[in-house]
């Protein structure tokens, strides 16, 4: 871009409106995080940030895998499902559901009124910013985004996710308190032979007992252990002893880097 360029750009503040990295060890970095995610991009306000999810290295082409954004305010329900994956997750951001990406929305008529509203706030007149000269930028950099990566626009954005979702509850093989339970791709499991959750699967987890928690993690099925590490991100289960019965066991299963992550997460390392 020559100079005239760079500056017209200088309002976007990024390409993308995200501010986009990639380092393996790196979920995030909050106790909400989940282990088995690696972050790709950050939106700069209140931590949230959208990561891969590789379902602990049962993904191992990261172009597969599933987005999900982890909104570390939003306590008990941190982590969602946003995208398919990767392309699909640009896809809709460059389809105009920035919106959808970073909000959660009851019913679809909800998000057609956020919609109007977001329009309407776009002709308010501002002496401090050119909103015009914004949106021109934005819809520029969309374009060249759609022709040059060859995404394919997503005009029911509020359909779209509802499916992604309602795909990945029906891969489950075992639910956990955040929605995002846990899948082994490439395998089916018969509805009739579910492995078993862990023994506080739905319920409080009892921190304090932690020789128990820790004769669980010792012995756990695979499943039920992966299920077990989701619900503790999400319920602050953060005894030391705990976390590090975990991260041992991660690295006897050969996930080093879930053991990593979760021990930087949960700021034990």
């Amino acid at each position: 871009m020559g100079e005239g360029d760079q500056a017209e750009s200088s309002l976007l503040g990024t390409a993308t409106g995200y501010f986009v990295q990639f380092d393996l060890n790196d979920n995030g970095g909050y106790s909400s995080s989940p282990a088995d995610t690696i972050m790709f991009a950050g939106t700069g306000m209140d931590g949230i940030h959208f990561s891969f999810l590789t379902d602990f290295g049962s993904v191992t082409d990261l172009s597969l895998a599933p987005i999900i954004r982890v909104d570390p305010m939003d306590f008990g329900k941190c982590a969602k499902i946003v995208a398919k994956n990767i392309r699909d997750f640009f896809a809709l951001h460059f389809s105009a559901h920035e919106g959808l990406l970073l909000n959660d929305f009851e019913a679809k008529e909800h998000y057609l009124a956020y919609l109007k509203e977001q329009e309407g706030d776009d002709e308010e007149e501002n002496e401090y910013f050119d909103k015009k000269k914004w949106q021109r930028q934005k819809n520029e950099v969309r374009d060249n985004a759609m022709q040059r990566f060859g995404f394919q626009p997503i005009l029911d954005g509020y359909a779209y996710m509802q499916e992604v979702r309602r795909a990945r509850w029906n891969e489950l093989i075992v639910t956990t308190s955040d929605g995002l339970g846990v899948t082994v791709w490439g395998t089916s499991v018969d509805c009739l032979n579910r492995p078993l959750p862990h023994p506080w699967h739905m319920k409080e987890i009892p921190k304090r007992k932690v020789e128990r928690l820790k004769s669980y993690i010792a012995s756990a099925e695979q499943a039920g252990l992966f299920g077990f590490i989701r619900d503790c991100q999400v319920l602050g289960v953060d005894d030391y002893e705990v976390i590090q019965a975990i991260c041992d066991q991660l690295i006897s299963l050969g996930l080093p880097l879930e053991a990593k992550r979760l021990a930087y997460c949960m700021d034990i390392s």
